[in-house]
């Protein structure tokens, strides 16, 4: 029994010793790699994936290199190493799209299109390379490039093909800003696409004696299917304090949020924040207060929204 353990402490002391000295080599290849010294990572990646073979990342690495050096038979057989070891979703996507460069590089065209149809089953999102990679230019006179690339932009951003996800948009734009029913101007507000679609970014400067500037984020909340508002200001009793308005819905022309605060006299109040859509070029902001449980309400502003030309 203590033979037999002591072989297994040496067992496991070789084990981890080899391990460390391949993840040394695969590091050394690495460091090499992001480097783009392709011609002296290429060693050292096919020393390190002698001993551990199983590295579906160092065998794109490797692919990639061969790759960058126009050596395409030595680089499709990496990457169809990469494949065989089961690679992660988002890396299997690049290795099919990187197949892809070389069949568009080599004229195989309807091989280079089945690989980039991979890719997109995959996930694939790298939108800068379908834009930009000149392997791809024999390609891009096919009518079936550019369905394919805005089908990449739809993976790399999903936000703006979703319906919901759009609602808000009548709000983006540059605008001056008037109290409802006046002409005296009061603030300036730059609103935004943001976060590639995800989200709506308010930018206010108000007008006056004393400055005044905010910023808000909107976005649809993916637990509870609501839009919501974050606000913080830099004046006001909540200079600096995040406002939230919640359960945001968009109904017949108008985006109806909800929230909770507390009066100047401490009182717990609900409040009404709604934003009507009045056509291309105006937006009604409109906001009002309960304390009594939604009996009475009070109005707290209401602001128009006059596109600026």
């Amino acid at each position: 029994m203590k033979h037999m353990f002591t072989m297994l402490v040496c067992f496991a002391v070789s084990a981890t010793a080899a391990y460390a000295q391949n993840s040394n080599a695969f590091s050394k290849a690495d460091s090499l790699f992001f480097l783009s010294q392709w011609q002296a990572a290429i060693p050292q990646y096919e020393s390190a994936l002698k001993n551990v073979s199983q590295n579906a990342v160092a065998w794109n690495r490797l692919a990639f290199s061969y790759h960058n050096l126009g050596r395409y038979d030595r680089a499709v057989q990496n990457y169809q190493k990469a494949l065989e070891n089961k690679p992660s979703p988002i890396l299997e996507a690049a290795v099919h799209a990187r197949l892809a460069r070389i069949a568009a590089v080599q004229k195989k065209t309807d091989e280079a299109f089945n690989k980039l149809e991979k890719a997109l089953a995959s996930g694939y999102v790298n939108l800068t390379e379908i834009q930009t990679s000149k392997d791809f230019d024999n390609i891009r006179s096919d009518k079936r490039f550019a369905d394919l690339e805005k089908r990449v932009e739809t993976n790399a951003f999903p936000c703006m093909t979703i319906p919901q996800a759009r609602e808000f948009d009548f709000w983006v734009g540059e605008w001056d800003v008037y109290p409802n029913g006046a002409s005296m101007l009061i603030g300036h507000s730059k609103v935004e696409v943001a976060s590639g679609g995800c989200m709506i970014l308010e930018n206010w400067t108000a007008l006056g004696p004393v400055p005044n500037t905010g910023k808000s984020i909107n976005y649809v909340n993916t637990t509870t299917g609501k839009w919501e508002q974050h606000w913080v200001g830099s004046g006001g009793l909540n200079a600096g304090n995040p406002q939230m308005f919640v359960n945001g819905v968009y109904k017949d022309g108008a985006m109806r949020f909800e929230f909770e605060s507390t009066s100047a006299q401490n009182q717990k109040q609900m409040g009404r924040f709604i934003f009507y859509n009045l056509g291309p070029d105006q937006v009604r902001q409109f906001n009002e207060v309960s304390t009594d449980g939604g009996q009475t309400w009070t109005t707290v502003y209401d602001f128009i929204y006059k596109r600026k030309k």
